[in-house]
């Protein structure tokens, strides 16, 4: 997808595992109110016939309110509901694969973590972003490997792709992040923890205005 991504930019909300679709899809339209930019779906939990209803439901939020929807490693959803695109992991479909399948204008996100080498491989085979992290220790995922706020510095400075950070991030440490340069950040605990989603989603968006 040759996007000129100002759409990979602000708070990319990343949904926690909620077997309970009423709750997850409260929580999901109160970050589209706060003014979330980007939500991906992500279960590794549910079974499939679940999270495909979770995801239906989802997008008819988000489309409601304008906001791309990204799928976690499931290409069958992807294209079962004509999201925007996809997010893969260490361990997910190749990019070749899912753009074969999704075809050429849909999002292909890719999880770097802290490796220079998947940032290039990334980008050779036309990832549309990248994430890297963890950036701080994180609940949701505890052993992941924590990328240097230099290397994302680094990342931002030598390779033209929409870079999202993700992992730990929270109110009190995002301007560390912000100085590197990064415009795009992936929340997960930090709102769906929130006992008040949309003032929480404020907060972070105050927080990472660029002048």
């Amino acid at each position: 997808m040759a996007i000129n991504l100002p759409i990979i930019k602000g708070i990319y909300a990343i949904t926690p595992d909620q077997k309970n679709s009423e709750i997850l899809l409260r929580q999901v339209k109160d970050c589209c109110e706060g003014g979330i930019n980007i939500l991906q779906y992500r279960s590794k939990s549910l079974p499939w016939k679940k999270r495909l209803d979770q995801a239906r439901e989802i997008k008819k939020v988000t489309d409601e309110y304008k906001i791309p929807l990204i799928i976690n490693d499931d290409i069958d959803i992807c294209l079962h509901l004509d999201t925007f695109g996809i997010h893969l992991g260490k361990d997910d479909e190749s990019i070749k694969n899912a753009r074969l399948a999704l075809g050429a204008d849909k999002c292909i996100g890719m999880s770097c973590y802290n490796q220079l080498d998947r940032v290039e491989m990334a980008i050779k085979n036309k990832a549309d972003y990248i994430a890297l992290g963890a950036c701080f220790e994180t609940k949701t995922k505890p052993t992941a490997p924590i990328v240097s706020l230099e290397m994302i510095k680094k990342v931002r400075q030598k390779y033209d792709i929409p870079t999202v950070a993700i992992g730990g991030i929270t109110i009190d440490n995002i301007n560390n992040l912000k100085e590197t340069g990064i415009q795009c950040f992936a929340l997960i605990n930090s709102i769906f923890s929130s006992t008040d989603i949309i003032s929480t989603i404020k907060q972070f968006k105050s927080k990472i205005q660029y002048e």
